[in-house]
């Protein structure tokens, strides 16, 4: 009998032991999702969230496929993030996937999502009941608004148990994209599509401070549309603001993820480069001009064209300041425009020189 009762008290034991072990590493697997939910809505930038929210679910299930489509307001894929080929790293944004631009079609996602609430709807997929699955397609609502597409899959079948645990991570990721878009719309220009001026010139104090601090190089480009008091008087307000729009549109499609671009008034607009110098910064400078001057537009019932000016400077001495920095930009600018416009000027003092900006022949400059 004392035997035995050693025998059961060994065993309890050892699995009191074991409960602890099994408490303990529960505990610590919830304490990483509950931080990486917690990270997921501390910030507006689409990368930080992705990464959290695969490091979360990389906790439940392996990973094999994590694309995330990523749709506008008005209904359209604006961008596209997905996986390298084998599952790892982080989701990367893919600028040349072919369903950008695409409008979805509602009803086709409504069949992959079921009503909770008359305002509500969540994927049909994460509920229970369902036969274990490798591929889940998930459409991601806010209330009623369709903020994304999650076209997810693991190597390892997914049943109610997982399932519940991922539904635990959609509502926060679904928050926390819906916020970026909200947060993106607050600090956009919403004709050009580009930053709006207060936050570029928040980012651009934040750039100045790391440019100070560590001496890393900043340039910043000053544009503006030629003429463009004459496209409105001859083609109406709309032919202006489709010039601004396109605009934007080349300007993004030039510059880096990490570079701002502002329209900064009006046929205005200025572009921070951090980690560039003022002739890097002249030669997307002049990409855009180059790119703009190839667009034929027709508004009001006529044909035009639109050519810009650009004005160029590098942060140098330690006299500079940023509001310096914008001066001496603006003034390249104005060079530009006292030269024929539609050409890039580089701020005297700025080592190197840009990319040759060919100006506009003589017979087009005195039609204008």
């Amino acid at each position: 009998m004392e035997l035995l009762l050693v025998a059961v008290s060994v065993a309890l034991a050892v699995y009191a032991l074991r409960s602890q072990r099994l408490v303990r590493s529960l505990s610590r697997q919830l304490e990483g999702r509950e931080r990486a939910v917690h990270f997921l809505g501390e910030s507006p930038d689409a990368q930080v969230i992705l990464q959290h929210a695969v490091d979360a679910v990389r906790r439940i299930v392996p990973v094999s496929r994590f694309d995330l489509y990523r749709v506008d307001a008005a209904g359209r894929v604006h961008e596209v993030w997905r996986l390298s080929a084998s599952g790892e790293g982080a989701p990367e944004r893919d600028d040349s996937h072919p369903d950008l631009g695409r409008e979805v079609d509602a009803n086709r996602v409504l069949e992959f999502a079921a009503t909770e609430t008359e305002r509500s709807f969540a994927p049909r997929e994460l509920l229970a009941g369902a036969p274990p699955r490798r591929e889940l397609r998930l459409p991601l609502y806010s209330g009623d608004r369709f903020v994304a597409f999650l076209d997810f899959a693991s190597p390892e079948p997914i049943g109610d148990a997982h399932k519940a645990e991922l539904r635990s991570l959609i509502g926060p990721l679904t928050a926390s994209l819906h916020a970026a878009r909200n947060w993106a719309i607050a600090v956009s220009d919403e004709l050009s599509g580009l930053a709006s001026r207060r936050y570029f010139e928040t980012r651009l104090a934040e750039e100045w401070a790391r440019h100070e601090r560590y001496g890393s190089p900043l340039a910043v480009a000053c544009f503006d549309l030629d003429f463009f008091k004459r496209i409105n008087d001859s083609f109406g307000h709309a032919a202006g603001d489709v010039a601004i729009r396109r605009f934007g549109e080349l300007a993004l499609a030039e510059i880096r993820s990490s570079d701002v671009a502002c329209r900064y008034g009006g046929e205005e607009f200025a572009i921070a480069f951090p980690e560039s110098s003022g002739v890097a910064a002249g030669a997307v400078a002049e990409r855009i001009r180059a790119a703009l001057e190839r667009q034929r537009f027709q508004a009001g019932g006529g044909r035009f064209r639109v050519t810009v000016s650009a004005g160029v400077a590098e942060a140098r001495g330690a006299d500079d300041d940023r509001a310096t920095l914008l001066v001496n930009a603006d003034r390249a600018l104005y060079r530009a425009k006292q030269e024929g416009r539609n050409r890039v000027a580089i701020s005297r003092g700025t080592p190197g020189s840009v990319p040759s900006s060919r100006p506009a022949p003589a017979a087009r400059r005195r039609r204008r």
